[in-house]
Parts: C-alpha cells; structure tokens; sequence
C-alpha cells in the first residue's frame, strides 16, 4: 500500500524560528528521489510557504491556505482552488464590520497569482502581517474602500484577521451562523494573537490531503500536526501524528506522539516508518 505523508509546518515540520532546519530538508529530498510521496498542507498561503520550502523536492502537490489550494510547485499554479460565494462574503464582512473590525481579503486571479486587499489595520497584529509580506506581493497587496467591489479575473477564496480573543470571540459565534463557508480558530504561533481564517465549505486541510492522495495514488494518508487547524486533517487521516509540542487537544486525538518539532522529528518517524517496510 502506498502512503502519503502530509505534515503542517508551523509548529511541526518547521524550527520555531519559523524556517526549515538542513537535516529535514535533506531528508526530504531523500524521500523524493526514493519516490515517497510527501506533502504539507499549511495556513500559509504561497506568497509565505514557499520561501521557506525553497530547496526542497516534493513529489506531491502541497495544500495552502487551509486547504483552499493544491498547489504544484514546481509549475506554481493551483491545480484546484475554492472559491468564496459573494453572498457568503457580504455576509462575513458584515461579521466584522458589526464590531468594527477590518479583515483581510485574499484573491486568485486568472493570472495565477494571489492579491491581498484591505481597508485600515486595526492593531499591531494586522499591521505586522502587512510588513511580513508587502514585499513578496509586488504590488499585490492594495488598500481598498470596499472589500467586496472585486474585479473581473479575482476570485475571492480566503479572509483571516490577527487579534486577541477578546476582540474575535463575537465574531467566531456569528460566523457559525454561515452555511456556505468554514473556518479554523487558534492561537498564532508565534504571538499572543488568535487567528482568525475563512474559507469556502469545500476547503479544508482533511479535503486537501484527500484530492493530493488521489492524485498521487496513495492507498493511505499519514497526517502530522501540533495545532487546533489540524485536527479535522489529523480526524480524517488513516494514521494521526502529533509532535510533543502539540496543544493537548491534537495529542487527545493522535494515534502517536512523537517528539518535538525542534527534533526534525517528523522526517524521523517516515524514515523510521519506511525502513521498516524494506
């Protein structure tokens, strides 16, 4: 039987500086010539993911955004996407707009490349993740008067935002009330901020990994994660791994704990996994 591996990468595959250390790298391009297919399915979008998954040789296309794409990366295009319904949008827009809160809008264009739009920032967070990333958009990401006036060519697939809890709680109750989307809530990794992020019903980290085994052929699915985004992944994978350093409720439903991410422990456990079956 042929396995996918498909592992988160804040948290679990990458160091808690946020990058890749070496010896994963290394064994991920060793499990790529031997043909083992590995994949990651992340918050990120590509605009951040792939300079950090720069070097490495996947053999499997990887899941962005929560699962709103499956992306190829070597011709940098989504092989699929999901796309926000307007009317969902109106409606999530208003979620914030009630509590006077400003999110981020992701598009896709037709040109397969991804666009940020905004109206203001409303805290550090917000403003912090504009910083981190106005730079690798070249001029992709715009401030706008109105979210929802959106051009021919863009499709709307994904709206996050940066705060404490306080300020998102309301929000998160009101968003449950939308039929047509879905959305993860947890704490950032790497601050004190919850984040927000929502997107089509059809999208989702368990989807992604489903449409890249099919791709790929794969029989099983061996999912890795340490956050509250990856359980409905973890729940829908044959086999469900979580780092020692995952929030207790990603340990309550894994199959097997291994170490910690700063361990390269992920990369271990296939090698480990894959030396057994000769």
């Amino acid at each position: 039987m042929k396995t996918l591996y498909i592992s988160d990468m804040d948290g679990t595959l990458l160091q808690n500086n946020g990058k890749m250390s070496e010896y994963t790298k290394e064994k991920l391009n060793d499990f790529y010539k031997k043909g083992i297919p590995f994949s990651v399915a992340t918050a990120r979008s590509m605009v951040s993911a792939t300079p950090l998954l720069e070097g490495v040789h996947f053999a499997a296309p990887i899941v962005l955004m929560n699962g709103v794409f499956v992306y190829d990366t070597e011709t940098k295009k989504a092989v699929k996407y999901h796309e926000i319904e307007h009317s969902a949008l109106e409606k999530i827009l208003d979620c914030f707009y009630e509590k006077n809160l400003h999110p981020f809008m992701f598009l896709y264009g037709d040109d397969y490349k991804l666009s940020i739009k905004y109206t203001e920032f409303d805290n550090e967070g917000m403003k912090e993740f504009y910083d981190m990333r106005v730079d690798m958009l070249e001029g992709r990401f715009t401030k706008t008067d109105d979210l929802t006036n959106i051009e021919k060519g863009q499709h709307p697939v994904y709206v996050n935002y940066y705060a404490l809890p306080q300020y998102l709680d309301d929000v998160v109750e009101k968003l449950k009330s939308i039929p047509e989307i879905d959305f993860a809530y947890y704490k950032d990794s790497y601050s004190d901020d919850w984040l927000i992020e929502i997107y089509a019903n059809t999208a989702s980290k368990a989807n992604g990994a489903r449409e890249v085994a099919e791709i790929v052929g794969a029989d099983r699915i061996t999912a890795f994660g340490d956050n509250l985004n990856d359980l409905v992944m973890l729940g829908g994978a044959d086999t469900a791994v979580a780092v020692e350093n995952a929030v207790p409720k990603v340990k309550e439903i894994a199959d097997v704990i291994i170490g910690t991410n700063t361990d390269d422990s992920v990369v271990k456990y296939i090698e480990e996994k894959e030396n057994a079956r000769g």
